[in-house]
Protein backbone atom coordinates (compact mmCIF):
# COMPACT_ATOMS: atom_id res chain seq x y z
CA UNK A 1 0.00 0.00 0.00
CA UNK A 2 2.84 2.38 0.82
CA UNK A 3 4.50 1.93 -2.55
CA UNK A 4 1.20 2.64 -4.33
CA UNK A 5 0.77 5.93 -2.47
CA UNK A 6 4.43 6.81 -3.06
CA UNK A 7 4.00 6.24 -6.80
CA UNK A 8 0.88 8.42 -6.91
CA UNK A 9 2.61 11.20 -4.95
CA UNK A 10 5.65 10.91 -7.24
CA UNK A 11 3.32 11.21 -10.25
CA UNK A 12 1.75 14.36 -8.80
CA UNK A 13 5.17 15.91 -8.16
CA UNK A 14 6.25 15.06 -11.70
CA UNK A 15 3.08 16.60 -13.16
CA UNK A 16 3.64 19.73 -11.05
CA UNK A 17 7.10 20.18 -12.52
CA UNK A 18 5.91 19.23 -16.02
CA UNK A 19 3.55 22.21 -16.01
CA UNK A 20 6.35 24.55 -14.93
CA UNK A 21 9.03 23.02 -17.17
CA UNK A 22 7.19 21.49 -20.14
CA UNK A 23 8.96 18.95 -22.26
CA UNK A 24 7.02 15.73 -22.02
CA UNK A 25 9.53 13.54 -20.21
CA UNK A 26 8.25 14.34 -16.73
CA UNK A 27 4.66 13.84 -17.89
CA UNK A 28 5.57 10.48 -19.38
CA UNK A 29 7.27 9.46 -16.14
CA UNK A 30 4.17 10.57 -14.21
CA UNK A 31 1.94 8.46 -16.47
CA UNK A 32 4.22 5.46 -15.91
CA UNK A 33 4.02 5.98 -12.13
CA UNK A 34 0.22 6.05 -12.29
CA UNK A 35 0.10 2.92 -14.46
CA UNK A 36 2.50 1.09 -12.15
CA UNK A 37 0.48 2.14 -9.09
CA UNK A 38 -2.69 0.91 -10.82
CA UNK A 39 -1.09 -2.42 -11.68
CA UNK A 40 0.22 -2.88 -8.12
CA UNK A 41 -3.20 -2.01 -6.65
CA UNK A 42 -4.84 -4.53 -8.96
CA UNK A 43 -2.33 -7.25 -8.11
CA UNK A 44 -2.58 -6.68 -4.36
CA UNK A 45 -6.22 -5.66 -3.82
CA UNK A 46 -8.16 -6.63 -6.96
CA UNK A 47 -9.72 -5.00 -10.00
CA UNK A 48 -11.94 -2.55 -8.11
CA UNK A 49 -8.93 -1.18 -6.22
CA UNK A 50 -7.05 -0.82 -9.51
CA UNK A 51 -9.96 1.12 -11.02
CA UNK A 52 -10.25 3.31 -7.92
CA UNK A 53 -6.48 3.96 -7.96
CA UNK A 54 -6.48 4.87 -11.65
CA UNK A 55 -9.53 7.15 -11.53
CA UNK A 56 -8.41 8.73 -8.25
CA UNK A 57 -4.98 9.43 -9.72
CA UNK A 58 -6.47 10.99 -12.84
CA UNK A 59 -8.76 13.15 -10.70
CA UNK A 60 -5.82 14.24 -8.54
CA UNK A 61 -3.71 15.09 -11.62
CA UNK A 62 -6.58 17.06 -13.17
CA UNK A 63 -7.14 18.96 -9.93
CA UNK A 64 -3.42 19.69 -9.61
CA UNK A 65 -3.18 21.04 -13.15
CA UNK A 66 -6.28 23.19 -12.61
CA UNK A 67 -4.84 24.60 -9.38
CA UNK A 68 -1.51 25.30 -11.05
CA UNK A 69 -3.02 27.20 -13.95
CA UNK A 70 -5.68 29.08 -11.97
CA UNK A 71 -4.11 29.79 -8.60
CA UNK A 72 -0.36 29.60 -9.18
CA UNK A 73 -0.59 32.14 -12.00
CA UNK A 74 -1.61 34.83 -9.51
CA UNK A 75 1.16 34.29 -6.96
CA UNK A 76 4.61 35.80 -6.66
CA UNK A 77 6.11 32.40 -7.44
CA UNK A 78 4.65 32.55 -10.95
CA UNK A 79 6.62 35.72 -11.69
CA UNK A 80 9.77 33.61 -11.78
CA UNK A 81 8.30 30.98 -14.11
CA UNK A 82 5.82 32.67 -16.46
CA UNK A 83 6.48 35.47 -18.94
CA UNK A 84 4.10 38.36 -18.31
CA UNK A 85 5.34 40.97 -20.77
CA UNK A 86 5.51 40.65 -24.50
CA UNK A 87 8.86 40.40 -26.19
CA UNK A 88 9.43 43.08 -28.78
CA UNK A 89 12.22 43.28 -31.25
CA UNK A 90 13.13 44.31 -34.71
CA UNK A 91 14.71 42.83 -37.74
CA UNK A 92 17.71 44.46 -39.32
CA UNK A 93 16.58 43.51 -42.79
CA UNK A 94 13.22 43.93 -44.44
CA UNK A 95 11.45 40.83 -45.72
CA UNK A 96 11.84 40.31 -49.44
CA UNK A 97 8.96 41.48 -51.61
CA UNK A 98 7.99 40.32 -55.06
CA UNK A 99 8.01 43.94 -56.27
CA UNK A 100 11.83 44.07 -56.11
CA UNK A 101 12.32 41.19 -58.55
CA UNK A 102 14.10 42.56 -61.62
CA UNK A 103 15.41 45.69 -59.86
CA UNK A 104 19.07 46.58 -59.55
CA UNK A 105 21.05 47.26 -56.42
CA UNK A 106 24.44 46.88 -54.83
CA UNK A 107 25.95 44.21 -52.60
CA UNK A 108 26.53 45.65 -49.12
CA UNK A 109 28.52 42.68 -47.87
CA UNK A 110 30.46 39.94 -49.59
CA UNK A 111 27.97 37.31 -50.70
CA UNK A 112 29.51 33.89 -50.27
CA UNK A 113 26.84 32.90 -51.23
CA UNK A 114 24.63 34.79 -48.73
CA UNK A 115 24.86 38.35 -47.50
CA UNK A 116 23.07 41.70 -47.63
CA UNK A 117 22.15 43.88 -50.58
CA UNK A 118 20.69 47.37 -50.89
CA UNK A 119 17.82 47.93 -53.30
CA UNK A 120 16.11 51.34 -53.44
CA UNK A 121 17.60 52.27 -50.07
CA UNK A 122 16.29 49.13 -48.31
CA UNK A 123 18.56 46.40 -46.94
CA UNK A 124 17.64 42.82 -47.81
CA UNK A 125 19.01 39.40 -47.02
CA UNK A 126 20.16 37.86 -50.30
CA UNK A 127 21.72 34.78 -51.79
CA UNK A 128 23.90 34.73 -54.89
CA UNK A 129 23.24 32.61 -57.96
CA UNK A 130 26.72 33.32 -59.30
CA UNK A 131 28.77 32.07 -56.35
CA UNK A 132 30.85 34.69 -54.54
CA UNK A 133 30.08 38.37 -55.09
CA UNK A 134 32.30 41.03 -53.53
CA UNK A 135 30.86 44.01 -51.62
CA UNK A 136 29.96 47.12 -53.68
CA UNK A 137 29.28 45.00 -56.79
CA UNK A 138 26.20 45.97 -58.84
CA UNK A 139 23.59 43.19 -58.75
CA UNK A 140 20.12 42.42 -60.11
CA UNK A 141 17.32 40.62 -58.27
CA UNK A 142 16.57 37.44 -60.22
CA UNK A 143 14.05 35.82 -57.88
CA UNK A 144 12.62 35.81 -54.37
CA UNK A 145 12.73 32.83 -51.98
CA UNK A 146 10.80 33.17 -48.70
CA UNK A 147 12.57 35.96 -46.80
CA UNK A 148 15.61 36.42 -49.01
CA UNK A 149 16.33 37.54 -52.52
CA UNK A 150 18.15 35.53 -55.16
CA UNK A 151 20.55 37.87 -56.95
CA UNK A 152 23.02 37.75 -59.81
CA UNK A 153 25.90 39.98 -60.96
CA UNK A 154 25.25 42.59 -63.60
Amino acid sequence: MTIILALIIAALVLVFFEVILPGGILGLMAALCILLATWLAGAEFGASAALFTFLGSLLAVGLLVYIEFKLLAHTSLSQAFFLKSSVTGHSNTAPAELSVVGQQGVALTRLNPSGKVAIDGETYQASSRDGFIEADTPVRVADQDNFKLIIEKL
